[in-house]
C-alpha cells in the first residue's frame, strides 16, 4: 500500500466483507452449517473456524501445529479449522468473527491487502457453496483480481487459463493470452483461485 489512504480503504473493504460474512453465517440453519463450501473438504463450520482462527489461536499454538505439519501453514490451518469446528459451537465461532470485524491481521508473509483477499475469496467459498448471492462488492473483487495478477498468486492456487484470456465484464480487468472469455469479475476470481476452471464456462 502506497499511503495511509490506501490502508484506510483496504481496512474499510475488509470490514465490509467480514460484516457480510457474519450476516450470512447468522442466517444459516443447523443443516446448512454442515454443508460443504467451495474450499475443498471444508464445511461451513470448518470455514467459519478458519476465518476466525487468527483472532483465537495464539502464535505459539500455530507454530507448534506447523511443526507437527512439517512446516506447512496450509496444513496447520486445516488441522486447526477441523479441530475447532468439531469442538466449538456456531454461536462461539460467529462471535469470534463478529467481535473482530475491524481487527487488522496479515497472513504469514503477507500484508493487509492479502488479508482482504483472504476474506473475500473465503466469502465466495461460503456463498457459492451454499448457492447464495455473493457478498463481495465490485471494489473488493477488483482488489482481489489486481492482487492476484500483480503478486502472481495464480501459481499458488494452481489456476490454469488453458490458453485463454479472461476479461471481466463488469470492471476493467484482463489477464492471459488467447481466445477471450468474458465473465463477471466474480467468476474470474473463482477461476484464478482454482475454485472453477475455464472449461466450466466455455460454451456456456
Amino acid at each position: 500500500m502506497s499511503n495511509e489512504l490506501d490502508r484506510e480503504r483496504v481496512a474499510a473493504l475488509t470490514a465490509t466483507q467480514r460484516q457480510a460474512t457474519v450476516a450470512v453465517l447468522e442466517g444459516l440453519s443447523n443443516t446448512e452449517w454442515q454443508q460443504p463450501t467451495l474450499c475443498e473438504g471444508w464445511t461451513v463450520a470448518d470455514l467459519a473456524a478458519h476465518l476466525s482462527m487468527s483472532f483465537r489461536v495464539s502464535l505459539p499454538k500455530l507454530l507448534v501445529t506447523m511443526i507437527r505439519e512439517r512446516g506447512s501453514f496450509d496444513r496447520a490451518a486445516d488441522r486447526l479449522a477441523r479441530r475447532d469446528a468439531a469442538t466449538m459451537g456456531r454461536v462461539e465461532l460467529i462471535a469470534a468473527l463478529r467481535d473482530n470485524i475491524t481487527t487488522e491481521w496479515s497472513p504469514p508473509g503477507g500484508d493487509l491487502v492479502d488479508s482482504l483477499c483472504h476474506d473475500v475469496v473465503h466469502g465466495l467459498d461460503l456463498t457459492e457453496g451454499l448457492g447464495l448471492p455473493a457478498t463481495a462488492t465490485t471494489p473488493q473483487l477488483e482488489v482481489v483480481l489486481r492482487t492476484i495478477e500483480s503478486r502472481n498468486r495464480m501459481a499458488y492456487f494452481g489456476a490454469d487459463l488453458d490458453g485463454c484470456a479472461l476479461q471481466a465484464s463488469d470492471i476493467d480487468f484482463r489477464i492471459g493470452d488467447g481466445d477471450t472469455l468474458i465473465l463477471p469479475a466474480k467468476a474470474v476470481v473463482l477461476i484464478l483461485t482454482g475454485r472453477a476452471t475455464v472449461h466450466d464456462h466455455r460454451g456456456a
